[in-house]
């Protein structure tokens, strides 16, 4: 990943899309993160959207918007968008070696952990680009997810809430609702802040010395409780839909805190 599209993608003036919800505080000299961790983050995203799109053997017109709109969102110069295009074709070969992209990308982040999360939601985005994705393409995913270090339990609550936003902004959209509220949603992504330890354990009704089988179970119990899709099959207002949405999203975090802190 030395030179070549990485190199072009030093510098991508993406920081404040690429950090919103994982800011760090106010006299690390640091906060917005390392410019080749950005590079690397951004090189793994498109080579990898394009793998995603690839899952099902074609690109369609509609994954390529998808990825023109990603640049326009994490606001590429022309230099860095020939760089991305060139690492979406990467990610389209056949012979594209996913897992040591995958790897390279662990290894220039791993001072940055979130960046798997918002690696997985680009991902997401890609996936449903042109309708709800094939199995083939779920499975590409999944493995994409697991290879991230992204636990089974935790990829299914992230798919849910996105599938559930998703829900959300067609509900906007066939009601006419205001395109406001639809844009905020359409950017909310899980990055619900848990700001400590202690609690990360209050929102999942935990002691700190809880086993982690008993923090896995708390965390399925309570998922199950607020779970949007069970919601959105019984049409309910957008309102619960949005507040069980909210709660899944802070369930995540409490976990993803405690899973880092404890190290399972």
């Amino acid at each position: 990943m030395v030179g070549g599209p990485f190199g072009a993608l030093l510098g991508a003036a993406f920081g404040h899309n690429l950090d919103q919800g994982e800011q760090k505080a106010p006299e690390e000299p640091d906060a917005l993160g390392d410019e080749r961790v950005r590079a690397a983050f951004l090189a793994a995203a498109f080579q990898l959207m394009g793998y995603i799109a690839k899952a099902d053997g074609r690109v369609s017109e509609l994954e390529i918007a998808a990825a023109r709109a990603m640049m326009d969102h994490l606001q590429l110069n022309a230099v860095q968008r020939r760089a991305a295009i060139d690492c979406f074709t990467e990610g389209k070969q056949p012979g594209f070696a996913a897992d040591a992209a995958i790897d390279a990308f662990r290894n220039a982040c791993r001072s940055r952990p979130m960046l798997a999360q918002r690696l997985l939601d680009l991902l997401l985005n890609m996936a449903y680009a042109d309708g709800g994705p094939p199995p083939v393409t779920q499975t590409r995913l999944a493995a994409v997810a697991e290879r991230l270090g992204i636990v089974r339990l935790q990829f299914e609550a992230l798919h849910t809430l996105f599938r559930a936003q998703r829900w959300a902004q067609q509900q906007s959209h066939q009601t006419g609702s205001d395109q406001s509220h639809d844009q905020r949603a359409h950017s909310h992504r899980p990055t619900t802040a848990v700001n400590s330890l202690a609690q990360a354990y209050t929102v999942l009704g935990l002691q700190r010395d809880a086993s982690p089988d008993e923090i896995k179970l708390a965390y399925r119990r309570l998922l199950k409780r607020h779970h949007p899709d069970k919601l959105a099959a019984k049409s309910v207002s957008a309102t619960e839909l949005a507040r069980a949405t909210e709660k899944t999203r802070e369930l995540t975090a409490a976990y993803e805190r405690i899973r880092e802190a404890r190290g399972f």
